[in-house]
């Protein structure tokens, strides 16, 4: 019985800690884990019971007899390997979230390449000028359209408003500027864009955003600008990518590379 909880526990455990380390549902990782510590629960309990004797045992006094060695009670040699591979089992599940946590993953990016061409949910290409000033559209890249992480707002206002360092002056061509539309503080679209002061908007949270400015958040919860999409105008006159976002799209998380 004994024997078959630490096998329990050892089992649980390392499968706990395959699980942590392949990023599997986290539900399985604690489950694994809940039934490891319980198992050594149970074999603490059946061990506790074993040791515990009567109150009225009673045995008469005897002279000390030698027992020979041929009839030793054998040392506990499998069952101490046993205890040795499950304590091991547990050792390896409590490094694996260490190792997590000094981790820094990368950043996978989006669909967006160099030279993708803008076009709306229906697939149509984007023109330079085909959106009004003060007119807003969502665009995807081309060959993703409708990929979540990729959704883009583009911005129309007046050529050479928006006030940019100089080495992203020329990804606004004739006022076209582009930033993802998933806000950064929980990851809801942004959808709202009030042209009369240049302000993207998010509904969830409220929120906001200077278009003019790099998308920086002037109000709400959100304290890291919308990732922007530098933008070109290829031979034919439509607007394509100059490359992924400047930054990572979403919301901040606690392991998110710096």
């Amino acid at each position: 019985m004994k024997a078959l909880l630490l096998v329990i526990a050892g089992v649980g455990a390392l499968g706990a800690a395959v699980s942590a380390a392949l990023h599997a549902n986290p539900a399985l990782a604690g489950l694994l884990a809940a039934a490891a510590f319980a198992a050594l629960a149970v074999w603490a309990g059946v061990a506790a019971r074993e040791l515990h004797a009567p109150s009225d045992l009673s045995e008469p006094r005897h002279a000390f007899a030698t027992v020979p060695a041929s009839e030793a009670l054998p040392r506990g040699g499998a069952v101490s390997r046993l205890w040795a591979l499950t304590l091991g089992a547990f050792a390896i599940a409590g490094i694996v979230p260490l190792v997590s946590l000094g981790r820094r993953p990368l950043r996978a990016g989006t669909p967006w390449r160099r030279g993708a061409r803008l076009v709306t949910p229906a697939g149509t290409p984007v023109r330079a000028d085909d959106v009004a000033v003060g007119g807003v559209e969502t665009v995807f890249p081309e060959h993703a359209v409708g990929a979540p992480e990729a959704a883009v707002l583009l911005i129309r206002v007046q050529d050479g408003a928006v006030a940019a360092p100089p080495e992203r002056r020329d990804w606004t061509p004739r006022g076209n500027v582009a930033y993802s539309k998933i806000c950064t503080h929980a990851g809801c679209p942004v959808a709202i864009y009030r042209h009369a002061d240049y302000t993207l908007y998010c509904p969830c949270h409220q929120s906001e955003f200077a278009v003019l400015f790099g998308a920086k958040p002037i109000a709400g919860p959100a304290t890291r600008p919308l990732p922007q999409l530098g933008l070109d105008v290829d031979h034919d006159g439509f607007l394509v990518a100059r490359g992924d976002f400047d930054g990572p799209v979403g919301p901040d998380r606690w392991d998110r590379p710096a």
